[in-house]
């Protein structure tokens, strides 16, 4: 006995969906898998006390400061011993360590915290300054070393024995650094992608003596995948596995529905909605997305499917937004279209229903005036002109326009009509803009 052709059509979408509950089964336990690896492995750290980093000692003699500060190099630690002496406003010692190569300095935007293993032996507070000195771009100088971003954090209660453990969202730009150098907005937040050197300082108001840091490691601790990118990656994998889905199923259910009567109905109406949305989307394709207004496409069909729009007399109008680049180059390119789509929005308003108005280009616009001679355009013009006086424009700007106008003549072709228009604002633009020139009529008709 033979298949009943329903049962056939439909073994090929179960072996489908018997693979993707397969496949998803695995994409599901590889997630949490995932997931769990992220949150409690997937550990990287990075030694900065491994040979590779230059590393110097400091101190305040460089601002007139006395005090002393000599590096000692031991076998299993680094030793700052710091002379502190007063009467300097802010005597300081520091160990410093490069971190900057030919390639440029560290990214520590995707690590979570330091560990910093340190003991610190001297009259006045146990406590250590932080510093994450960065190299950016627009800011930094080479030759200048206060345009290096100073971020900073002070760690108080240094362990005689053990580890400190500094997370990095503690860092804040110094206030000292700010007052100093001023910075603008954009450089006056935190940012640790392109650290330069790392320096731990003596507390700023340590009392004389003799101050001594034991610096046994500095890490950096973070993950090699970030969570952020991790569920990036997940679910750009399950989209991709769901689209896949969709896709084999449409595809194997479009190659069995042809096989049955009951299918082809089916399809037609899937065909029916597919027309539609061309539809609905062909008509999007008619109009700018800035304005609302016709675009050229939109244009030419309105031309080849309504005759009324070229009953004679038909002039064009053609309109030119005064010193627009301007504007854009000033104030930017938000503020230009703010003023575009209020600019449409003034012409739409002073002309007829029975006018079409387009958007031809960049700021240049155009309106089909049917049953309208040149000189019935010219006063259109004319009141468009005067009306874009008397509106408000984003950041009181004063926004004016040139126009041109030419009248189609029997049998003449529409893009002859539009060139004589554009040569007609050319005109009014090279006799100083914000005004109306029409094609063909003489100078007594020209409106300024």
């Amino acid at each position: 006995m033979s298949t009943p052709p329903t049962a056939l059509s439909f073994q090929p979408l179960s072996r489908i969906l018997r693979s993707a509950r397969y496949v998803f089964g695995v994409l599901f336990v590889a997630t949490v898998a995932l997931l769990a690896w992220q949150h409690y492995g997937m550990e990287r750290t990075v030694e900065l006390l491994d040979g590779k980093h230059q590393v110097y000692a400091d101190d305040d003699r460089g601002g007139g400061g006395k005090s002393v500060g000599v590096l000692e190099r031991r076998p299993h630690e680094l030793v700052v011993r710091c002379t502190i002496t007063r009467p300097s406003s802010n005597p300081y010692c520091k160990l410093g360590i490069i971190t900057r190569s030919e390639a440029g300095g560290i990214d520590m935007s995707g690590f979570s915290h330091f560990t910093i293993d340190m003991a610190y032996e001297g009259p006045g507070p146990n406590r250590t300054d932080i510093a994450l000195v960065n190299d950016e771009a627009g800011l930094t100088q080479a030759d200048r070393w206060e345009t290096y971003k100073v971020n900073q954090v002070v760690y108080v209660g240094i362990p005689q024995h053990g580890l400190m453990t500094v997370p990095l969202r503690w860092f804040g730009v110094a206030q000292w650094w700010t007052d100093l150098v001023k910075p603008p907005l954009e450089h006056s937040y935190v940012r640790i992608d392109n650290v330069a050197r790392i320096e731990l300082t003596s507390p700023g108001e340590a009392n004389a003596g003799v101050h001594v840091m034991h610096v046994r490691s500095v890490k950096l601790h973070g993950k090699i995948v970030t969570q952020s990118h991790l569920l990036l990656i997940l679910i750009s994998v399950w989209i991709a596995c769901t689209v896949g889905l969709l896709l084999s199923t449409t595809l194997m259910l479009r190659s069995q529905l042809r096989q049955s009567d009951n299918a082809l109905s089916l399809l037609t109406q899937v065909n029916r909605a597919l027309e539609l949305e061309a539809r609905e989307l062909a008509g999007q394709a008619y109009f700018d997305p800035l304005t609302g207004v016709l675009n050229r496409q939109g244009l030419r069909a309105a031309l080849m499917n309504t005759s009324t729009l070229m009953a004679a007399p038909m002039s064009v109008i053609f309109i030119d937004i005064d010193h627009f680049k301007h504007i854009n180059d000033t104030h930017g390119h938000a503020t230009g279209d703010d003023v575009l789509r209020r600019f449409a929005q003034v012409l739409g308003a002073g002309i007829r229903t029975s006018d079409r108005l387009v958007r031809w280009g960049g700021e240049e616009f155009l309106i089909i005036c049917p049953l309208t001679d040149v000189h019935q355009a010219v006063r259109v013009a004319e009141a468009l002109r005067t009306r874009l006086h008397g509106q408000s424009w984003p950041l009181e700007l004063a926004v004016t326009a040139s126009f041109g106008v030419a009248q189609h003549v029997d049998q003449q072709d529409i893009g002859v009509v539009i060139k004589q228009a554009d040569d007609a604002l050319y005109s009014a633009k090279a006799a100083g803009r914000d005004r109306v020139h029409a094609h063909g009529v003489g100078r007594a008709a020209q409106v300024a």
